[in-house]
């Protein structure tokens, strides 16, 4: 069975994700950390910078995705990335956050990803998230959901981020960071985002985790006893 949840930056996605994954004993996949990921791995071992993210070479995408020491992890609720070591930590680096958005555009990555995944997930029940899962991945999941919050509310909640991970960004900084990776995300001309068909829309904006979770819970369950 598959689950999938999409959504803007912000929205939700990875707490909501979790929550369902633990409690019906689903896999957790994190798209996101698949490509932000990648996006860590080219910079800092394979010498990209912003301008050559525009034109990433195939080789180099071929050759990391391949690689045994590129692995997602799941375990005891816990979602992790490696590249040799554990780099779970450095994916919610700003500028990881911002340079990936030149890789998830790009097509030829686009379709290595979609043939990672699938291969990834084909011997699981899975809950998985990101930005295309229900309109391009999994179009034929069980449940969909798609998962928004207004503008101002993401942009408090990556600011409250940042401060944990000791970044100061202050308010306009991060709405404009949200802003603008919303426009990548839905301009892109590969899978942009939007809302999957048949999905169910839910919005956390004035919601907390739980309430959210107990809403989704109650288009999952019949699903479950079918």
């Amino acid at each position: 069975m598959i689950i999938t949840i999409d959504g803007p930056s912000g929205s939700g996605k990875s707490t909501l994700a979790v929550k369902i994954a633990k409690h019906i004993h689903f896999m957790y996949l994190n798209s996101g950390y698949l490509y932000r990921g990648l996006t860590y791995v080219l910079v800092n071992f394979y010498g990209y910078d912003e301008e050559k993210l525009k034109h990433i070479d195939e080789h180099d995408v071929q050759a990391i995705l391949t690689d045994k020491n590129f692995e997602y992890g799941y375990q005891d609720g816990l979602a992790r990335m490696y590249w040799i070591d554990d780099i779970t930590y450095q994916l919610k680096d700003p500028e990881i956050s911002r340079l990936s958005a030149y890789v998830a555009k790009d097509p030829f990555i686009r379709v290595m990803m979609r043939e990672f995944i699938i291969n990834m997930v084909k011997d699981h029940d899975v809950v998985i998230e990101g930005r295309a899962c229900g309109s391009v991945l999994f179009p034929q999941a069980e449940v969909k959901f798609y998962l928004i919050a207004t503008e101002q509310v993401r942009a408090l909640r990556l600011q409250k981020d940042q401060m944990k991970r000791g970044n100061l960004m202050i308010m306009q900084e991060a709405l404009t960071h949200i802003l603008m990776r919303d426009k990548m995300d839905k301009e892109r001309a590969v899978e942009p985002l939007v809302q999957p068909e048949g999905s169910i829309l839910l919005d956390s904006s004035l919601k907390n985790p739980e309430e959210l979770f107990q809403e989704s819970l109650e288009h999952i369950k019949p699903v479950l006893k079918s």
